[in-house]
């Protein structure tokens, strides 16, 4: 059973659009939810924090590893439940037409605990690619062409 999460998603703005989108604490947090301290540096730490639900207190502990600016961002992510950190990449690809092929790779989900968290994991990140985050580009707010695919 693959335990890595895989979005790709196609937008209409340019990858420095998108790249914004993904770096931007204000940015981050209309989109995705509150954080604090971050920059994309590596070794950059920050936290965010959303809402607590059963079993998680809603803070993620995360740290930059990897940036290629308008290319490629990595970082670790780790809940405070979780027993092991997970890593967030995302790759941005200009396509023909100067939009953004957007792909998101969460992995390192080990274990039954965690199938459970990629469960989690996975419902939330359609829900932020396909809803939260095209509302603000501005070329999606005019033109959606989502074309949303997950590899199982």
């Amino acid at each position: 059973m693959a335990r890595d999460i895989k979005i790709e998603t196609r937008l209409p703005d340019p990858p420095e659009v998108v790249w914004r989108a993904l770096t931007d604490p204000d940015a981050l947090r209309a989109w995705l939810m509150p954080i604090e301290g971050f920059a994309p540096a590596v070794g950059n730490r920050f936290r965010l924090t959303a809402k607590p639900m059963p079993g998680w207190d809603g803070v993620i502990h995360g740290e930059v590893l990897e940036v290629d600016e308008y290319r490629l961002l990595s970082y670790r992510w780790q809940g405070t439940q979780m027993k092991r950190p997970t890593t967030v990449t995302w790759t941005l690809t200009p396509t023909d037409g100067g939009g953004t092929r957007l792909r998101l790779d969460h992995t390192g989900f080990t274990g039954v605990g965690g199938a459970i968290l990629r469960l989690m994991h996975q419902g939330g990140w359609r829900k932020f690619l396909r809803r939260h985050l095209p509302g603000h580009l501005p070329g999606q707010r005019d033109h959606p062409v989502d074309s949303e695919h997950t590899p199982e």
